[in-house]
Order: structure tokens, then C-alpha cells, then sequence
């Protein structure tokens, strides 16, 4: 926790007006009101939309003050309105609000610099790969994971996640980039005492160009510490060794007996050397690679073994990463893999569903994450379609940009009145609906950011399917 003083030495900002020696307890960088004690509001700019719009909105719920940007066109009109509202109002003007609170979480690592944090990147599988690490270390350690997966590429985020230095011994830290010279701004925030690249994929290959410069990007992510390598990556397993970290590898190779229960997988691997079976709730294959990586980290902080085995056997999959759910008197199977897609996550995905046994299998596709053309992009769409004739699926339902080509790519697959496309999310569901039969699974993907949250809650809701 900081003074208001302190904040406007560390942001080199401007008090304006309010008690220079007041305790900030809480930060907001959202718009949306909440139930908070003692916060300050950060009105960041994130996807094009600047929340400066917002603060007289958080003045008048009761926060004890708030950021502006000095060269703001309404600064004056805000401030005016702000101190009409509250007199007592705490502003501070700085030259960026971005950059302050980046700031003000670099200042707050530095103080706690002692306690380790994890910090993971990688193309695809980010968020659940945390998450296993995560409900490992838990069992025996104060950890700082709940980022709601807002690394979004930004720091202002993740800035926000440390400056809480207090209420946690550790923690564990998902960090996207999208862009040159971002891993190196995010790198010197987090300060990882061990990082880990999981993957090297076509996510963001839009800005980035080429696979070699993804790679190359994301080795930032660490200096003169651990640097846990997923070596089944054909990119990942020719890094040289370098003075500037440790490199430590994870494979698959590391498990054997693997098998599935009712659709999920069981395997073997080495805990503390001695060989262990695991019974997962888990049904894609890549999270035996997560898990052998989360028994690693684990024994460095040596995690008992009781703990560990427990812990990932509970282990239940994040929303939007392929979460199973089911109608089981109806044997109906929706598939919630919807967070993101990358060419990569989405064959990952479909393999994955396609070795759930089912009567029939219905794939609803997006548009996904890829390209650096037009062209290319198109192609990656209609690669995706081709894929296909690898699998088992017997509908493929499409809707956005770029489907088209999966559609183009699909027809050499499965007849024409098999592959609908939609022009909007009504139409789909509609169609959707009245399709479905007992026995049936459903796979669900897409970007982000197509709603197709709304089909999975109104499928669910009509076929009583559960978690």
C-alpha cells in the first residue's frame, strides 16, 4: 500500500488536491462500479477506449480519488466536477496513465523482490498451464494467481496483480504479447525468479511476422534464472544454453501407461522419483506436458507428495478452456473451448473431442486468430477445413470473417449439407437446436469475442446439460 505522496513521487505525478499522506488501498482500472474501500481509480486506455469517460462515474460511487492524464482535452472539466462532487477528492495528474500504474508495479516488485513468481508465455494453453501450477503450489503456499486472465498484452494489469505485495507469499503470472519490445517492458515488471515457455505458434504471427520471431520475442521473458522449456516444441528444443538462464526441459516423453477413462486420461509419470499414477479430469492429452511441468516446479519448492498427487487429480478445467459439460440421461456433450483460437488450439481442440466417444460429433467454429495477410489468413482458414478429414465430425457449423475458406477447405470432407454457415449467432442456434439428438457432442471455439457464450448458456438451459 502506498501514500498518495508516494505515488506521485514513483509516477513522477502532480497532486493537484487531496491529503498527500492518505493510504491507498484498493485500485480500480475498470469501468464498472464496485464494492470497494478506499480505492483509487486508474482510468487506462485499453482497447482504444480511453475510461477517463468513467471517473466521475467512480467519484460519485465514493472513491477516494483518481489518475488523469495531464494533457487530457476535459482534465479541467473532470477535475472541477470531480471537487464539486467530493472536495476532498485525491487527483493526480501524470504525463501517462499506462505508464503510472507500469510504474507503480515495477516500484512494488523491487520492494518485494524476494518473493518468487512464475511467469508463463507461450502461443497456446497459457491460462491452464498457470492454472495447474497454480492449484499445486496452492496447497502449501499464500499464492497470487486470480489475474482473471488480464495479461491482455498490456502492463497495466499486471501492474495491477502486484500491488498487493502483502497478501501473498508467491505468485503465478500469465504474460501474452502481441507485438515487438513487449516481453522485455513485461519482463523487467515481473522479474520471474522461474519462467516457462510452453509453445511456439501462429497467435499474433499477424505483427510478429514468422514463428523464429515469436521465439525470439518471448526468450525475453527472463534473466540469469530457471527457463523451463517444452522440448516436444520443434522451436523450443534448438534454444542453445546461455549465460543468461538455466535452461530446464518438459516432455511428454516423461509419462507412459497413458490411457483414457470414459473420455479422460490417466498416465503415469515420476513424482520425487518414485513412479506415480494419475486418474485426471482432464481430456486433451497436451496437459500431461502441463502437469509433469507442474510436478517440477512443485519439487523445487518441495510441495509434499501427498499434496501434489491430490492436487491435480481435483483439478477441474478453466471456462473457455475446453470444459465438458453434460446432459448424462440424454448422453449430450457441449464442449466450452471458446476463450481464444490459434490454428494451433483449434486442431488441438478437435482432436481432443474427437476422441470422446459419441454418437455424433458437431463442430460450431469462428473465426480464428492468424495470419499476417489477408491471404495468409485465408489459407490458414481453409487449411483448417481440410484438417477435417482427419476427424470424426459429421456437421461443422460457421459463422464470421474467414469462415468461408474453412467452409471451402471442409467441402472436400463431408457434403455440402453438412457444413451451414451463418450470418448471424440467432440463425446458428436456431439451426442448432433443432439438429441436436441423443448422443450428440458439440465442440465450441472461436477468438473471443463472437459470443458464443450466449449459445453454450441457452443450449445448456434447453437440454438441462451441467458441469
Amino acid at each position: 500500500m502506498f501514500k498518495l505522496k508516494e505515488i506521485e513521487e514513483y509516477t513522477n505525478g502532480n497532486i493537484v488536491c487531496g491529503n498527500k499522506d492518505i493510504i491507498v488501498e484498493n485500485y480500480c482500472l475498470t469501468q464498472k462500479i464496485r464494492e470497494m474501500k478506499n480505492y483509487f481509480f486508474i482510468p487506462i486506455i485499453f482497447r482504444k477506449v480511453n475510461r477517463e469517460s468513467y471517473i466521475i462515474d467512480h467519484v460519485k460511487n465514493g472513491c477516494i480519488g483518481f489518475m488523469i492524464d495531464k494533457d487530457s482535452e476535459n482534465r479541467k472539466e473532470i477535475e472541477k466536477l470531480a471537487q464539486e462532487i467530493n472536495p476532498n477528492i485525491c487527483i493526480i495528474e501524470v504525463e501517462s496513465v499506462n505508464n503510472a500504474i507500469y510504474k507503480l508495479g515495477i516500484k512494488c516488485r523491487e520492494n518485494n523482490i524476494e518473493k518468487p513468481i512464475i511467469a508463463v508465455t507461450g502461443s497456446v494453453g497459457k491460462t491452464t498451464l498457470c492454472s495447474i501450477i497454480s492449484q499445486v503450489l496452492k496447497t502449501e503456499i499464500k499464492l497470487l494467481h486470480d489475474f482473471k486472465n488480464e495479461n491482455n498484452n498490456i502492463a497495466s494489469y499486471i501492474s495491477l496483480s502486484y500491488l498487493f505485495p502483502d497478501n501473498y507469499d508467491m505468485a503465478v503470472t500469465e504474460i501474452g504479447i502481441s507485438d515487438f519490445g513487449k516481453m522485455s517492458n513485461l519482463s523487467k515488471l515481473v522479474k520471474p525468479s522461474i519462467a516457462v515457455i510452453n509453445s511456439i505458434g501462429t497467435a499474433h504471427i499477424n505483427k510478429l511476422k514468422s514463428k523464429e520471431n515469436i521465439l525470439k520475442e518471448k526468450l525475453h521473458i527472463t534473466d540469469k534464472k530457471i527457463l523451463f522449456l517444452n522440448s516436444d516444441d520443434e522451436y523450443l528444443r534448438k534454444v542453445n544454453e546461455s549465460e543468461d538462464y538455466e535452461i530446464r526441459y518438459y516432455s511428454m516423453n516423461e509419462a507412459n501407461n497413458i490411457n483414457r477413462i470414459d473420455g479422460k486420461i490417466s498416465f503415469n509419470t515420476k513424482v520425487y522419483g518414485i513412479d506415480t499414477n494419475f486418474k485426471l479430469n482432464l481430456y486433451q492429452e497436451y496437459n500431461i506436458r502441463n502437469i509433469i511441468l507442474a510436478i517440477k516446479i512443485a519439487e523445487i519448492y518441495n510441495i509434499r507428495y501427498e499434496n501434489i498427487i491430490r492436487a491435480i487429480n481435483d483439478f477441474r478445467p478453466v471456462d473457455g478452456r475446453f470444459k465438458v459439460l453434460k446432459n448424462v440421461n440424454r448422453d449430450i456433450t457441449l464442449i466450452d473451448d471458446i476463450y481464444s483460437s490459434c490454428f494451433e488450439s483449434v486442431k488441438m481442440g478437435l482432436e481432443s473431442a474427437n476422441k470422446i466417444k459419441s454418437k455424433r460429433k458437431i463442430a460450431v467454429l469462428g473465426t480464428i486468430g492468424a495470419g499476417s495477410t489477408l491471404e495468409e489468413t485465408s489459407k490458414i482458414h481453409e487449411e483448417l477445413g481440410n484438417y477435417f478429414n482427419n476427424l470424426d465430425f459429421d456437421y461443422i457449423y460457421l459463422i464470421g470473417d474467414f469462415t468461408k475458406h474453412i467452409y471451402k477447405g471442409a467441402l472436400g470432407v463431408l457434403e455440402e449439407k453438412y457444413i451451414r454457415k451463418f450470418k448471424t449467432i440467432e440463425l446458428l442456434l436456431e439451426d442448432l437446436e433443432k439438429n441436436i439428438r441423443d448422443g450428440d457432442l458439440i465442440y465450441f471455439k472461436e477468438s473471443g469475442f463472437q459470443n458464443f457464450d450466449k449459445i453454450i448458456e441457452k443450449l445448456k438451459n434447453k437440454f438441462d446439460i451441467i458441469q
